[in-house]
């Protein structure tokens, strides 16, 4: 298992490439690295969706799933690929469909990952 501690604060976790430009997407290390300020983790997954133990779905569309701080969400960019942050969530505009969530670790917390899962904090993604 190959892990790494993230400070508190507020996180989108799921597909990278709906928040990221070309540019900071193409960047982007496999595992764990540093995005400017912001620590990440990249996981290339193949699969359209995948869900988390509190039963969300995750829309996953370009392989590049993962977790990094929220305030790197442009909302500008959001709404130019029809998105929009709604609730906690990142979601589409029209439909309000959840695509990715916000979620707010009020402490320091562990990712990890294996061949088996994704475990954020105490979110677990089965791989």
């Amino acid at each position: 298992m190959i892990s790494a501690k993230f400070i508190a604060d507020r996180y989108y976790i799921g597909d990278l490439a709906k928040i990221l430009d070309y540019e900071d997407l193409s960047s982007l290390e496999h595992g764990f690295g540093r995005l400017g300020e912001f620590e990440y983790l990249n996981l290339r997954l193949e699969c359209d969706e995948i869900s988390d133990s509190d039963g969300f779905n995750y829309s996953v569309d370009s392989l590049n799933f993962g977790i990094i701080n929220a305030k790197i969400i442009d909302e500008e960019l959001l709404s130019s690929r029809i998105l929009t942050l709604r609730n906690g969530f990142v979601a589409n505009k029209f439909s309000s469909y959840p695509l990715a969530r916000i979620v707010d670790f009020t402490s320091e917390f562990e990712v990890s990952f294996n061949t088996k899962d994704i475990k954020l904090g105490n979110i677990v993604i089965n791989l």
